[in-house]
């Protein structure tokens, strides 16, 4: 046993982790015991990172024979604990998901289809790049489509593009557009809308693109059940559609990857878009982001995946390029890059090194202006997309609940004026969910909706907190004019570049960067490690 993996006293372990590490010292006696509950710990603090299971010189590391343990047995048992052919330590639900989600997606990989693309030349097509074009062939002619493309990019139009050339080709196609959360639904839904009025089209063909664009979460899609993790969609209930596209896929934790997959019908297509550079899933998994990884260098897997490269907003303003291009550095690891645009473009990318300048307080005051001064709940809700304070965390001086109170002590207060609302669980029974933004005036509170906006009594909203800050996770999917990004210091572990790449990316005119240099040179030069084992399951499945 590693004396230096003992238990720290120190450590807060998640109630996950910390009931499973129990469980395990009670369930098996003396070293083996604690050998097992350290994996189990180890496996839970792993999914953070994207991770689905434990690789075997990660497993010796705690106990040397790890693949002994009375707890571990092979892919066929019922142990708790998995050790796969290629020795790999599970979690065996984590297992079966992963196992769900390869044996699907091969089929679609194997299954090359026939669609026709003779509809290709039409005038909307020409107005698309090269890799937009190659997306929408790839969409109609094969059953699986991995898109992925940072901001600007024009994942959204491609979307638009692909419901458009289905429908030419297949006018009476059933297409479900959907996203993990209903604040990346929503806004799948208003970009869908605003890139459609944007085609020059005819009224017919934009009415269809209209009906099929309605987009929803995934949990509604499935039919989430009330006090269980199933879905009323399932094998035994599929869905009716011909084809599902899911944004924002790299937000999609495995349990939902495999329960999706397990809701689809064997003809079905499956588009999943998003960027596979930004966060891993809360809940683990990283399914989108280690198909395109996988993908990039597996010639059979390569033919199913677009890389939208060409950013269109760059091209349109300049603010966009000096942004896009401090994303693209950030995104590379390219430190010396990254500093340098900090350093020289002070118009559009601001740092200050001390918590307390009195300079952020008035960035704050300055950012939320719009919002306090709002007269209506619709330009309080647009307000919203003004300024964002986001965080790594939830917690201490760095952390989401500090910089609220913050800027609440800042902003003017009444009964009457605007403040943000965060939602922080789904509640269908209210149809609200995790991550919607609201505005609070009164006793009410608003959201926006399909038409326009929605009012709920602040009394029925379910657990939610202030906006004026939010969690770097949490912001995915989400656009604001400028955001002021709180850094922790250079060795927190959780300071990485895929942390750093999700906040930036989220503005669209301004950054402001709180923290030193040596936090944000060692944010763009750590990586998050994340391993997920699909890749490996589905060569196996085909």
């Amino acid at each position: 046993m590693n004396s230096n993996l003992e238990i720290e006293k120190d450590w807060k372990l998640s109630s996950l982790a910390g009931s499973i590490y129990s469980f395990f010292v009670r369930k098996f006696d003396g070293e083996q015991g604690t050998a097992l509950a350290q994996l189990a710990r180890e496996l839970v603090m792993q999914t953070g990172n994207g991770s689905s299971h434990l690789v075997s010189e990660q497993a010796e590391v705690i106990y040397k024979d790890w693949s002994s343990l009375p707890a571990v047995g092979r892919e066929d048992d019922i142990h708790p604990l998995v050790r796969t052919i290629d020795n790999k330590l599970y979690f065996r639900r984590f297992f079966e998901y992963e196992k769900k989600v390869a044996v699907v997606l091969a089929k679609r990989v194997e299954n090359q289809g026939n669609e026709s693309s003779a509809q290709l030349g039409m005038a909307v097509f020409d107005s698309l790049d090269e890799q937009q074009k190659i997306a929408v062939q790839t969409a109609l002619q094969k059953d699986l489509l991995l898109l992925t493309g940072g901001p600007g990019t024009g994942k959204t139009r491609t979307i638009v593009s692909i419901l458009l050339a289905q429908l030419l080709n297949k006018p009476n196609t059933r297409i479900a557009l959907a996203a993990p959360t209903g604040k990346a639904a929503f806004r799948m839904r208003q970009s869908i809308l605003s890139a459609i009025n944007s085609f020059e089209i005819e009224d017919s063909i934009r009415s269809a693109l209209f009906d099929c664009s309605r987009s929803t979460t995934l949990h509604r899609l499935l039919g989430s059940k009330l006090g269980s993790v199933d879905f009323r969609r399932n094998e035994q209930n599929p869905l009716p559609h011909d084809m599902v596209i899911v944004d924002e896929a790299s937000m999609v934790d495995l349990p939902l990857m495999a329960k999706l997959c397990a809701s689809l019908r064997e003809e079905s297509k499956l588009v999943l878009v998003g960027d596979a550079d930004q966060l891993a899933p809360v809940h683990g998994g990283a399914v989108f982001s280690g198909l395109v990884k996988a993908s990039v260098s597996d010639k059979e897997l390569s033919d199913n995946l677009v890389r939208l490269s060409v950013n269109h907003r760059r091209s349109q303003s300049p603010t966009a390029s000096v942004l896009g291009d401090l994303c693209d550095a950030i995104r590379d690891g390219r430190s010396n890059d990254a500093m340098e645009f900090v350093h020289t473009d002070t118009d559009h990318i601001s740092l200050f090194d001390k918590l307390d300048d009195t300079s952020i307080d008035q960035f704050i005051l300055e950012g939320f202006d719009n919002l306090a001064n709002s007269k209506s709940p619709d330009r309080a809700l647009s307000a919203l997309a003004d300024f964002r304070i986001l965080c790594p965390h939830n917690q201490g001086i760095y952390g989401v609940e500090n910089w609220n109170r913050r800027a609440e002590g800042l902003l003017p207060s009444g009964k009457l004026i605007p403040s943000p609302v965060v939602i922080g669980v789904n509640d269908y029974t209210v149809g609200l969910f995790n991550g919607d933004d609201g505005v609070r005036v009164g006793k009410s509170t608003y959201f926006w909706a399909e038409e326009g906006t929605r009012e709920v009594a602040h009394s029925r909203l379910p657990s939610h907190q202030l906006g004026y800050a939010t969690s770097i996770h949490r912001s995915q999917g989400s656009e604001f004019d400028t955001v002021l990004i709180v850094l922790p210091p250079a060795d927190a572990r959780l300071l990485t570049r895929e942390l750093l790449y999700v906040a930036a990316s989220r503005a669209k005119r301004r950054i402001i960067l709180l923290g030193d240099t040596k936090a944000l040179k060692a944010a763009v030069e750590r990586n998050e490690e994340s391993r997920s084992g699909i890749y490996d399951l589905l060569k196996r499945s085909m």
